[in-house]
């Protein structure tokens, strides 16, 4: 299959190398010049869970879209906050039968996507995947996990691939339900990481921080239903604490962000959800302070 990977970052990268050593023709959309030389010269190393290296050989790597013609499906790893850049370069290489998939963090990826695109191609899915960026190229496969995409026409064919590349992949005819889920736990345990300045799994170790993020988690489960979407968990406490043991190591995309004095996904993550409780007259005292807090860090970089 021809794919493009829009996003050359830890998601992006690990996406790219499994897809190619799989056998996949895989086109790798860079955001800048510099990336673009690096990835050219070096390629793809994964260490961590998965060890592999793939030769810039094996790869087509570029700033340009005009250089990538009609692929088979389009895969977006860019953060929330960069999906409407995307769009322009899907436009220039998207052919009639280009699938589009958003695997991204958060809220409205897929509505962006859809204001400008044929929405009968597009995608939504999520992966509890995760990787660690050394440098641009270079990666740590930190966390296997499940990556669910919405049932389609064209779905089948993608999870297939994903699976024979060893990305465990299934279908869901509930797919806001999965999205809503997952965005649970990110609002839960994102911010509070990323506030702190710990690991996910010391956010257990520390009474007042789990007590947050689990109101937190709590508040979001709120507003989902409210919406009436389902959560695909009962036990709030529980499922956060699992998840914190589970990626005890990872330090989280957000904390990752803040220490780099990069720009967070949290406008579309407890930003999104309070918004919606507004709009609700659904309480969401401690999501609506983590917000603030993390644009302040945001501020101070």
């Amino acid at each position: 299959m021809k794919i493009t990977i829009i996003g050359a970052g830890a998601m992006g990268t690990l996406f790219a190398g499994l897809l190619s050593k799989g056998g996949n023709d895989v086109y790798l959309l860079a955001r800048n010049k510099k990336t673009e030389k690096i990835l050219k010269k070096t390629g793809i190393k994964i260490s961590g869970i998965t060890k592999t290296t793939i030769p810039s050989s094996k790869l087509k790597i570029t700033i340009n879209p005009a250089e990538i013609c009609c692929p088979d499906l389009v895969i977006i790893l860019v953060k929330s906050y960069d999906t409407i850049s995307t769009v322009p370069s899907i436009k220039k290489m998207m052919g009639k039968n280009t699938v589009i998939l958003t695997l991204q963090n958060g809220l409205g990826n897929y509505e962006i996507l859809s204001e400008y695109l044929n929405k009968k191609r597009i995608i939504s899915g999520t992966t509890s995947e995760s990787a660690t960026l050394v440098k641009s190229g270079d990666i740590v496969h930190t966390g296997k996990g499940e990556t669910i995409i919405e049932e389609g026409d064209f779905s089948g064919q993608i999870a297939g691939i994903f699976n024979r590349c060893g990305i465990k992949t299934v279908l869901s005819d509930k797919i806001e339900s999965v999205i809503w889920s997952k965005l649970v736990l990110n609002c839960a345990i994102n911010p509070v990481a990323a506030i702190s300045g710990v690991r996910n799994g010391e956010i257990i170790k520390y009474k007042n921080l789990f007590e947050v993020a689990v109101e937190a988690g709590k508040e979001v489960v709120t507003v989902a239903k409210k919406m009436k979407i389902k959560i695909l968990f009962s036990d709030v406490t529980q499922i956060i604490k699992n998840v914190c043991l589970a990626t005890s190591k990872n330090t989280n995309s957000m904390l990752a962000d803040i220490l780099s004095k990069r720009k967070t996904e949290i406008d579309s993550l407890n930003g999104a959800v309070v918004k919606i409780a507004e709009k609700l007259k659904v309480p969401a005292p401690v999501n609506k302070n983590l917000y603030r807090i993390v644009k302040k860090l945001e501020k101070s970089n």
